[in-house]
């Protein structure tokens, strides 16, 4: 039998990450449920402003998914230390295809409101917050330490295709039929993760170790407290996306600014994912990278910069090119600290120290649509999201001048000080 071979053969060409069947598996199911996910997210942002002309209902919108998300974090956290995390994922799977089914019947239905979208956009972030802690606990349970940073830049190129991918086509199909498509291209997207979970073979080392408790809660706020670097990294995360992050904006700057429609909202969004996904696959085909503290500072310096031009641009080719820039300065910061991260935890702790990440990385995204929302109401759209870009610079300049993150390398696969 030659197949045998021939398959090892191929196999051995792949990523580190892509020779396991279980990784190969998760990142199939999660690549194309995150396109769907996509259609929904432009769909509710374009009906949410079309329906209100406000950018202060935007804001909104991303509040009432973060407060559900700040509540029930560190409870996803100490589930996914406690139970099976591919079961968990499954039912958090099952929750959001049914907001989905249900924003499809509403807009179907002609009875969408912006009460419904913020009903929908509360129970995403339930969903959420008891999925992520799971689901980036999962990856390393899939993949031997030794390539877990390989894993993690093939996921983000995974997420970041699916942003390029899912707002393009997203735009099509707002142009063409409506949200109601966008809608039930997400319902369908999610059986595709749900049968991923199902195959999967491995079962997470950690589940069943952790007894649910108040104490058990504690023990990953202590762990993060007691690790200043992962403190560091982690509210430089929340700074960026809170104060910088222009996505919550986009629908305006496509109808009023540039006047570019729904497709054009489409390839805004998929500019950031463009500049991502080129960065993930770069850093996931190049070799291990030592200098971890200054490619984190460098990235969120690009970000902070690429933002402050597509505040002001009114050029459509130029306002693509900065979100693209400013996608590759957010994946090369967040692949290094992602990778930080995870390898400075252990893994019976991996679930709830990730739920504490989670409140700054996943909340912070939401709680900047709101104020991204708000100072636009404000000051007008263009100074609020210039204002963003400069406050982000500042904060690497905040973190640069103390000895810190600019000193941390990777030796031997564990954060190290130099000197």
């Amino acid at each position: 039998m030659r197949h045998a071979p021939l398959a090892t053969g191929i196999l051995l060409r792949l990523p580190p990450a892509f020779r396991h069947r279980d990784y190969r598996l998760y990142w199939l199911g999660d690549g194309l449920s995150s396109i769907g996910t996509q259609f929904t997210t432009v769909a509710m942002a374009w009906q949410i402003y079309e329906l209100t002309s406000s950018a202060l209902q935007l804001g909104l919108l991303g509040l009432a998914q973060a407060i559900p998300q700040m509540m029930l974090l560190l409870l996803g956290g100490m589930l996914a230390d406690a139970v099976d995390r591919r079961k968990l994922m499954i039912a958090t799977q099952l929750l959001q295809l049914g907001v989905s089914l249900l924003l499809l019947a509403v807009t179907v239905l002609h009875v969408a409101s912006p009460a419904f979208l913020y009903l929908a956009s509360v129970l995403v972030g339930v969903a959420t917050s008891l999925d992520n802690p799971a689901r980036q606990a999962l990856v390393p349970n899939l993949v031997p330490r030794a390539e877990l940073s390989n894993a993690l830049a093939l996921t983000i190129a995974q997420r970041r295709f699916a942003q390029i991918a899912g707002p393009a086509l997203a735009g099509v199909a707002l142009a063409a039929a409506g949200p109601a498509l966008c809608y039930a291209v997400d319902s369908a997207s999610w059986f595709a993760m749900l049968g991923a979970l199902l195959l999967l073979q491995s079962r997470p080392r950690a589940a069943g170790r952790q007894v649910m408790s108040t104490r058990s809660l504690g023990e990953g706020w202590a762990f993060v407290w007691t690790h200043p670097l992962l403190l560091t990294m982690m509210a430089l995360d929340f700074g960026m996306n809170f104060f910088g992050s222009p996505q919550a904006l986009l629908p305006v700057y496509a109808r009023d600014i540039l006047r570019v429609g729904p497709e054009g909202l489409g390839l805004l969004y998929a500019a950031i994912a463009v500049g991502s996904l080129v960065t993930a696959i770069w850093m996931s085909l190049r070799g291990g990278i030592r200098q971890a503290g200054m490619v984190v500072l460098l990235g969120v310096t690009i970000y902070g910069a690429t933002v402050v031009v597509f505040a002001v641009s009114h050029l459509f080719w130029l306002s693509l090119l900065m979100l693209a820039g400013a996608g590759a300065g957010n994946t090369m910061g967040a692949i290094m600290r992602q990778t930080i991260n995870q390898l400075s935890v252990p893994d019976e702790l991996r679930g709830r120290v990730t739920a504490v990440n989670s409140m700054f990385t996943t909340s912070g995204p939401r709680l900047g649509q709101f104020e991204s929302g708000l100072t636009a109401a404000w000051w007008g759209v263009e100074a609020a999201t210039l204002v963003g870009g400069v406050v982000v610079i500042a904060l690497v300049l905040g973190v640069l001048l103390p000895r810190g993150v600019r000193d941390l390398e990777l030796v031997g696969g564990r954060p190290t000080m130099r000197g």
